[in-house]
């Protein structure tokens, strides 16, 4: 039996790899310093965990019966008044969707408003799964390159030369995954302005909108004359904690939402809903907003340790500190030449000699080559700067 020439198309991505390698590492005993988690690494809240059971034992029944496939009524309307709260603008609970997790907003968004060989816009380094999702969609791809030279931020010449007129969409996260930056207001009003003389699709990538150090989330639908040519794909992974629990939502035009549920309805029927009623206890009860505030100082004082830790131990490493997000995205060519390897080679031989894991930029993009991925929320200052401190070691700079 032969498998479908769409999933071979597919190849293994090095991070579910690298993963894999350090969670059997641990069950060795070695003592593992895993930078590869793109996940808080704070718990979700206990007050609001606590509130959550209590309620699940009051009515077990209606936290895990179906909802209807666009979610759970109290649940948009809780997005819809958390986004004026945060945002200030105006989304009808019937112009969002939730969704299971935002990656299925990503899948959902893609195959909703693009055709099999239509053109995708990506940045240049991009989240990893970006493209897999366009190669799984038959999809072309156009690339705007973002370097540390321009601090992550794409050349808007680029974006007018190629939204629109070849791409029928752009995709993009603001924060970003991996390059932690945040969008310019000038490339994001280029996008706007670009998207809507040519009628061209955004996708807007949101997860890590909270997660901000510095500066601010640009809101990029604040941006636009309407929500017509935008889609925002959100997520409460990162925000309330619940990565595993699979949660996202998805907003724009009522007709597009509502085209987007009929595909929903077919690959997902719905998003978990005893998650659907925890993120609304999030949002309704208070807990967001006191969870965000005990963890944004903690995930700025780890950036702050781990940034230092790279600068005062990899001198010829060229990185930027991060104003938002969870990641430092080093470029380390001077010390994956010196090696002599590839950058995913270099990552797999960094486990299997100092049991740290990183994750190689080539992922990313061809942008991203002889780059790591460094998740810096995950662990405390300390384990963070041994781990760096055995990276430095495996280059020979210790």
């Amino acid at each position: 039996m032969n498998i479908s020439r769409r999933v071979l198309s597919l190849p293994v991505n090095p991070q579910r790899v690298l993963i894999a390698k350090a969670e059997e590492l641990s069950r060795q005993g070695v003592k593992v310093y895993n930078y590869t988690a793109g996940q808080p690494g704070l718990p979700p809240d206990r007050e609001a965990l606590e509130y959550f059971i209590e309620m699940v034992r009051k009515d077990p029944f209606k936290h895990f019966r179906y909802v209807s496939t666009q979610g759970l009524p109290e649940l948009r309307a809780a997005i819809s008044d958390d986004l004026k709260r945060y945002g200030g603008i105006d989304v009808q609970p019937k112009d969002i969707l939730v969704t299971t997790g935002g990656a299925d907003g990503l899948v959902l968004s893609i195959y909703t408003l693009l055709d099999e060989r239509d053109t995708l816009l990506l940045l240049d380094p991009s989240y990893s799964v970006y493209w897999d999702l366009a190669k799984l969609a038959g999809l072309k791809v156009e690339t705007c390159r973002q370097t540390l030279e321009n601090g992550f931020n794409p050349d808007p010449e680029c974006i007018k030369e190629k939204l629109g007129s070849k791409a029928k969409a752009i995709l993009l996260a603001s924060p970003d995954n991996p390059t932690s930056r945040i969008l310019s207001s000038e490339v994001g009003k280029t996008i706007v302005d670009v998207a809507y003389e040519k009628k061209a699709w955004i996708i807007y990538d949101v997860a890590y909108k909270h997660l901000v150090y510095e500066e601010e989330h640009l809101w990029l639908e604040k941006l636009a004359p309407s929500m017509d040519n935008i889609v925002v794909v959100g997520s409460f992974s990162k925000d309330i904690a619940i990565p595993g629990g699979r949660l996202g939502y998805v907003y724009g035009s009522g007709n597009t939402i509502s085209e987007m549920t009929k595909l929903k309805g077919v690959l997902g029927i719905v998003a978990p809903v005893p998650m659907q009623w925890m993120a609304y206890y999030y949002l309704s009860q208070g807990f967001k907003e006191k969870y965000l505030r005990d963890v944004i100082p903690a995930y700025k004082r780890r950036r702050d340790a781990a940034y230092e830790a790279f600068r005062r131990n990899l001198p010829h490493a060229r990185i930027q500190k991060p104003v938002a997000s969870m990641y430092l995205f080093p470029d380390m060519s001077y010390y994956i030449k010196k090696k002599g390897l590839s950058d995913v080679e270099f990552t797999m031989k960094l486990i299997e000699e100092k049991g740290v894991a990183m994750l190689p930029g080539s992922i990313f993009g061809e942008a991203g080559v002889n780059h790591l991925r460094i998740t810096f929320v995950t662990m405390d200052e300390k384990n963070l700067v041994e781990g760096i401190e055995r990276l430095a070691e495996f280059v020979g700079e210790r």
